[in-house]
């Protein structure tokens, strides 16, 4: 059974959720392994703020890109059926992205929203990046951003329609990629 993509509990754990549910949009909620729940949980929010607090930091990069090894690791042990590969900088493009959304997979991205944050992406087309943000907003927050709009009736896939131009702005605009030194995206794949 599917089940609906979750909202963050924290100003924090936008990273645990959304690897949470990039595997919620992938798979069956009775084909997600426990061990792989737990490892998520273990690897994010390992950075602290400026007052030493474990977590309020969020997530780093480091954690992603180790998380990344475990799960193709554990996956090929387990024979889960994904593949994970996690781009940076440069190496982030758009066809990249697209043919991992063309292959049924999802892409768990860092992007802005006042501060870096991760999302997912589960479709796109010419024009739009469809998005889930683990975020919660009201649905007039953006109504002046002519770049982002807020979808509720979509629960099981996207809560944001977002442009292209905007996800692939080097600003630090809601959503933008944000410079290209700073970019980082994992392209998530049944296999």
């Amino acid at each position: 059974m599917k089940i609906p993509l979750r909202f963050q509990v924290t100003e924090f754990d936008c990273g645990t959720v959304s690897l949470l549910n990039a595997f919620s949009f992938l798979f069956e909620r009775e084909d997600i392994p426990a061990e792989l729940v737990r490892a998520i949980h273990n690897y994010t929010l390992d950075c602290y703020d400026e007052y030493g607090n474990i977590g309020q930091g969020g997530t780093s990069r480091e954690a992603i890109q180790l998380l990344t090894h475990w799960i193709t690791s554990y996956a090929e042990k387990k024979e889960l059926g994904v593949r994970c590969i996690r781009y940076d900088k440069e190496a982030v493009t758009l066809e990249k992205i697209r043919d991992c959304i063309q292959n049924k997979g999802v892409v768990f991205l860092r992007c802005y929203q006042d501060c870096e944050h991760y999302v997912i992406l589960t479709d796109i087309n010419e024009a739009f990046a469809y998005l889930w943000d683990s975020y919660y907003l009201e649905e007039d927050y953006y109504q002046s951003d002519s770049n982002v709009s807020i979808i509720f009736d979509k629960p099981f896939s996207y809560n944001r329609i977002i442009t292209l131009n905007r996800l692939f702005e080097e600003s630090k605009n809601d959503f933008a990629l944000g410079p290209i030194e700073g970019r980082e995206i994992v392209l998530i794949n049944r296999t």
